[in-house]
């Protein structure tokens, strides 16, 4: 899964493929949520898709949290 596609898919696209790496691998799905929301950063017309992967990266945080 690549930061570009994750960008040109649609935000629901964009959400299921983050939940699918979130229960598999938490600690990746931040780190990909987190490059993903640096991509993001000044572009226009990203606000769900900012919130969607705002949404995995505190979940992915939680689940690490718990984890640990």
């Amino acid at each position: 899964m690549s930061i570009n596609s994750l960008i040109s898919t649609s935000a629901n696209d964009c959400r299921i493929t983050l939940e699918g790496e979130l229960s598999s691998n938490p600690a990746r799905a931040a780190r990909i949520a987190i490059e993903l929301l640096e991509q993001l950063q000044g572009m226009e017309g990203q606000a769900s898709r900012r919130k969607v992967t705002a949404a995995i990266l505190r979940k992915a945080a939680k689940a690490l949290e718990v984890g640990s």
